[in-house]
């Protein structure tokens, strides 16, 4: 299929522009390194990265996403229910959920299922096509701020929580006005979503 082609392109394109950035301590390697050791090595090392992802290192989830997104397209390919940014952005949630000591093997089989269980069960877009009620939007915006102020989220990512949640845009709405890709914003807003989620006793 054409469009699961032009996607696949789309994000090597991403990809050749992060290839080179050196992913946070202690893995301490750039992300083509990384993604070289997670082919050969699998499990072990694709574990490191979901960790690391986990801990706040996007790069790190990258790499992960960047192993696994061939076997996306071809899944697309096979079943026009599925879209291979909704597939991603699926991805990207199980990563950042993944239980490493529960399921230490198998790690990308795990994540391709998940992901198409995920959208399967979904196969809707965000709820964004109704504003919230004025309150809400009030509350979100405070929210935000108390969570930058007291170092739960950092700005970049309370900016484009801000464009999804407050503003109510689409993820690429709200990639076009941040300069960047629609998988960064689901990746920011559902990064951000969880860590509000862990601090929640102390921004009551």
């Amino acid at each position: 299929m054409a469009g699961c082609s032009t996607t696949s392109a789309r994000f090597d394109a991403d990809w050749d522009q992060i290839v080179d950035a050196t992913l946070a301590p202690p893995l301490s390697v750039t992300a083509g390194e990384a993604l070289d050791r997670a082919r050969q090595e699998g499990d072990p090392w694709l574990a490191r990265l979901i960790a690391a992802a986990q801990g706040g290192d996007e790069f790190a989830g990258r790499c992960v996403v960047q192993a696994v997104v061939g076997r996306l397209v071809a899944m697309a390919r096979r079943d026009s229910r599925l879209g291979v940014d909704e597939l991603v952005g699926a991805l990207w949630l199980r990563i950042l959920a993944y239980p490493l000591e529960r399921r230490p093997r198998a790690i990308v089989s795990n994540l391709v299922l998940d992901a198409r269980k995920d959208v399967l069960a979904e196969l809707r877009p965000l709820p964004v096509s109704r504003p919230p009620e004025p309150r809400r939007h009030a509350v979100a915006a405070n929210v935000l701020v108390e969570a930058v102020r007291i170092g739960v989220i950092d700005a970049p990512i309370a900016e484009v929580m801000r464009s999804v949640y407050v503003s109510g845009l689409s993820g690429e709405a709200a990639a076009r006005r941040h300069g960047v890709t629609p998988t960064t914003v689901r990746w920011r807003c559902s990064a951000g979503m969880r860590r509000l989620a862990l601090a929640r006793k102390q921004l009551v």
